[in-house]
């Protein structure tokens, strides 16, 4: 053991306090993204008097890792003053809070170094598990609490700022979505006299397709009528390039379909980046900002919109999307694909039979309401700025994440000149 450091075991000692009464209806389990959250068992006829109750700034922990790939699951409960867990985790709690903050031993955790450690250390042959021995043998560093208080309000204020940046996307996102519905669904945009069109009485017209009415002078077309590009990948590996970590020299992102979620790109840990050499021999053409990238299955339709920042390789299961710029832009269709209408078509349009996804023939014949170029570009001009507002913070996101990350890998190294004793 490194001279400063100390094993857990010292520290923390389990809590076993069972739901008797039935006092605690919250239900969570622990996730392997380390957090408590809703349960999604089937409790139907459960016993709830065996699940255990577990209290505020207390940890629950599944020992079995070898379901969870590289993770092992652990959370510290923050949110709630006390829930249940099923008698399945092992809840435990640090002794003295003046000695061990529970955020820092948390933030152990959370390190990519204590997850190959603890896989390293389970054993069993059924089913490989870290069990509660090999948790108390686990060895951190604990300097002086003051230090430990430091370094976890140094790591929240990281957090803090990622989880404000995700709520004001969550709002532009939503504000975008709700202006382009009352524009493009409710088909009330501002008329010639600044008032709603459709119930001030602009003429309607109905359209079979859709089966429902649209402003006089608009259409329904195809994606294939309105995108100039589909830029794809499909069945080329993204094992052929050099693939590295970021650097000055190796700084293109690589994305796949499992890094498009919700309108960002996420998972920043699992994308490997190429140099200038492999970027240009791979996306030829380019992407381009006003581009929509949308993947074509696991998962189908989830897409992102590149504002500002287009040096970005994409690899297989993806699609990006260039519109015809003089007949709609991509912030239009962007915001298109997240309707629940054209969600509903994508998935019509699928096939496959273990994973579901869409083909680039069946794409091209996906449904889109063309509207009149003026209103269209009047949208744009207000609304675009949404757009590039919600890939700066996602952005600084990434880097705070990646800081972040840095921050917990650093752990090890924490200043130790006044060790603890117990």
């Amino acid at each position: 053991m490194k001279s400063n450091y100390k094993k857990l075991g010292k520290y923390i000692e389990v809590v076993n306090i069972r739901n008797k009464d039935l006092k605690v209806e919250k239900l969570l389990g622990v996730s392997i993204r380390k957090v408590l959250m809703p349960s999604i068992a089937n409790t139907v006829g459960t016993n709830m008097k065996t699940y255990k109750i577990i209290q505020r700034n207390q940890f629950a922990y599944g020992p079995v890792t070898s379901r969870n790939g590289d993770k092992i699951s652990v959370a510290l409960l923050e949110e709630y003053d006390e829930v249940i867990v099923s008698q399945a985790y092992t809840v435990f709690k640090v002794l003295d809070e003046n000695v061990l903050n529970p955020e820092y031993l948390m933030m152990w955790f959370r390190r990519s170094e204590f997850d190959r450690y603890a896989r390293f250390m389970s054993h069993g042959s059924a089913r490989e598990t870290f069990d509660w021995d090999e948790m108390l043998e686990t060895e951190l560093p604990i300097p002086f609490i003051e230090k430990q208080n430091e370094i976890v309000k140094e790591y929240n204020t990281i957090v803090n700022r990622i989880k404000l940046n995700e709520k004001l996307n969550k709002k532009l996102e939503e504000t975008a979505q709700a202006i382009y519905k009352h524009w493009f669904v409710d088909f009330e945009f501002p008329n010639k006299n600044g008032k709603p069109y459709k119930s001030s009485g602009g003429k309607m017209v109905f359209n079979a397709e859709l089966g429902k009415e649209i402003p006089e002078g608009w259409e329904v077309g195809t994606f294939e009528k309105v995108i100039d590009k589909f830029i794809s990948k499909r069945g080329k590996s993204k094992s052929l390039m050099n693939l590295n970590q970021f650097s000055l020299e190796f700084k293109f992102p690589v994305i796949s379909a499992m890094n498009v979620k919700n309108g960002k790109i996420v998972k920043n840990d699992t994308i490997p980046y190429i140099n200038i050499e492999d970027y240009t021999e791979w996306m030829n053409p380019t992407l381009d900002t006003d581009d929509v990238i949308l993947t074509s299955e696991a998962p189908l339709g989830e897409s992102y919109y590149i504002a500002k920042n287009s040096d970005i390789a994409i690899s297989q299961r993806l699609y990006c999307l260039r519109t015809k710029k003089n007949v709609l832009s991509g912030w239009y269709l962007f915001l298109w694909l997240k309707l629940p209408l054209v969600q509903k078509e994508l998935e019509e349009r699928s096939s496959g039979t273990t994973v579901a996804g869409i083909k680039l023939s069946e794409l091209k014949k996906v449904s889109i309401v063309i509207p009149n170029e003026e209103v269209e570009r009047t949208f744009v001009f207000q609304s675009k700025f949404i757009g590039n507002t919600i890939e700066i913070y996602n952005k600084e996101n990434q880097i705070l994440i990646q800081l972040k990350d840095l921050f917990l890998s650093k752990m090890s190294k924490v200043e130790l000149e006044k060790e603890v004793e117990v």
